[in-house]
């Protein structure tokens, strides 16, 4: 403790001065980062927004079903088990090149449908 009062009353007047205005500063660039924080950025919402929207449709877009995947789905309980697990890998590679464009789109690519 000592050696910081020797610091301190070894300063001038206007090197005091100097460390108050940093420290005003310093203060106050944090309170103004504080109140940014705290109000809500209406970009990032619309933002969140349309990247839910997309998620949600690709999340409808996994759980369509399509001719193809009811007829496996009726040959499933006539195979063995495993060609019912082949069977579910098929189901889930057509899902897949089925989103493919839709991914593409979503990651920022071009749609070449």
């Amino acid at each position: 403790m000592d050696s910081i009062n020797d610091i301190l009353s070894s300063l001038s007047d206007e090197d005091m001065e100097n460390l108050r205005a940093a420290a005003e500063n310093l203060f106050s660039s944090q309170e103004k980062e504080e109140k940014n924080a705290s109000m809500p950025n209406f970009s990032d919402i619309l933002g969140n927004a349309q990247m839910m929207a997309k998620i949600s449709s690709l999340m409808g877009a996994m759980n369509k079903k399509d001719d193809r995947t009811r007829l496996i789905e009726a040959l499933k309980p006539l195979l063995s088990e495993r060609r019912r697990r082949k069977a579910d890998e098929a189901m889930q590679m057509m899902k897949l090149f089925e989103l493919l464009p839709t991914l593409t789109q979503f990651m920022g690519g071009e749609n070449k449908k």
